[in-house]
């Protein structure tokens, strides 16, 4: 991701580039959408994981030994980016179903909270070394590392014992239907007013919060004016926010009413999202996106587990798949928009808007009764 919108920036010192190199990236992950459901249903997880990963491998191979030989087509890089997304449509909804395998139910939210924190720690540290190694070696060795580490999840998928699984499959299978089984979900979620908050908050977040991380480089590079590193460091921080909070949420999951925990991290991400954009120093903008990610994990963990708890193990590939949609079905639109509309107006004014605006959503969802459903 770092290596990602920093070659697209450096390519055409461009803010509407790195939104449309967002929106290759993300768009796949739509399109493959029912198939990944579909998939998660009916075939192994644990191999689907295992695929997946060597393929995203392969992946960042490949861009970068394009770095290295000099290709400075953007158009081949959205590619090379949309080629990524692809893999990350079908593996991103397994992997969130997978983890209901893992785990009795009984513990199912501590296990969602630590799942979250493992990926934030991976946002944490990542994005720092990633910078780090940018500037000091050059986005192809960075390519190079982010494939030498997909080996740890082979080893680590390759290690689980899969007697001890919890299977969750379909006894229904829908082999060869994949829109008819899609079809299933959608009516199922129509049906259960929780799922369907969830997911409509977090598509409230996807269109107006995660855009913005996407926009990091942007702020790095023309409002804060810092080399590479730091721009890493800036990218690492909502990781390092969400690694802060992440003891107390797997402490405390479960407990207290989940429409009032919802509510307050709407109106604290819109906030925070606000503070960054308006943050007069680097230093300003750090603690912003610290919050941000303090604030993106319990609302990540919270809507996760609503989803994770009130789902039959029949759907519940399809039904994840159908909650990322909340966040693969706005965010490819919602990064081209906005790296329009930073182009034209500037990524101070556009960036605070986009915070009030989810400060908006969190009062519509509030005043209007449905943020009550997620505590059934």
């Amino acid at each position: 991701m770092v290596v990602g919108s920093w070659v697209m920036f450096a390519l055409t010192k461009s803010p509407a580039w790195v939104g449309v190199s967002a929106f290759a990236g993300s768009i796949p992950m739509l399109l493959m959408n029912p198939f990944s459901g579909w998939a998660s249903d009916n075939w192994d997880r644990r191999r689907i994981l295992l695929v997946t990963n060597g393929i995203q491998a392969m992946t960042a191979i490949v861009m970068a030994f394009a770095w290295s030989s000099g290709l400075s087509s953007p158009w081949v890089w959205l590619a090379l980016i949309a080629a990524g997304g692809f893999i990350n449509g079908i593996r991103l909804p397994v992997w969130q179903a997978f983890v209901a395998e893992c785990v009795p139910k009984s513990v199912l939210p501590n296990a969602i909270a630590l799942n979250s924190t493992q990926f934030n720690a991976a946002r944490a540290t990542g994005p720092a070394i990633g910078g780090l190694i940018i500037g000091t070696f050059g986005p192809g060795w960075a390519l190079l590392v982010v494939a030498v580490l997909h080996l740890p999840i082979a080893i680590g998928l390759l290690l689980i014992n899969t007697d001890l699984l919890i299977s969750g499959k379909s006894s229904n299978k829908v082999s060869g239907k994949v829109f008819e089984g899609y079809k299933e979900a959608i009516d199922y979620v129509l049906a259960a007013p929780g799922i369907r908050t969830a997911i409509l908050s977090v598509s409230f977040i996807s269109a107006f919060a995660m855009p913005i991380s996407q926009q990091i480089v942007v702020f790095a590079e023309d409002v804060f004016k810092v080399s590479p590193f730091w721009f890493g460091v800036l990218s690492s921080a909502q990781g390092i926010g969400g690694i802060l909070v992440a003891p107390m949420v797997a402490a405390t999951a479960g407990r207290g009413l989940r429409s009032r925990i919802q509510f307050a991290s709407l109106l604290g991400y819109g906030f925070a999202i606000v503070l960054f954009a308006l943050a007069p120093k680097f230093w300003v903008g750090f603690l912003a996106l610290l919050l941000i990610g303090g604030v993106h994990l319990v609302s990540a963990t919270n809507l996760n587990s609503v989803v994770q708890l009130q789902v039959d193990d029949e759907v519940r590939g399809r039904v994840m798949a159908l909650y990322l949609m909340g966040v693969l079905g706005i965010m490819p639109f919602a990064n081209l928009f906005l790296g329009i509309l930073i182009s034209t107006f500037g990524p101070r004014p556009v960036s605070a808007i986009s915070g009030a605006l989810l400060c908006v959503a969190g009062f519509f969802l509030y005043t209007t009764g449905r943020l009550v459903h997620l505590d059934e």
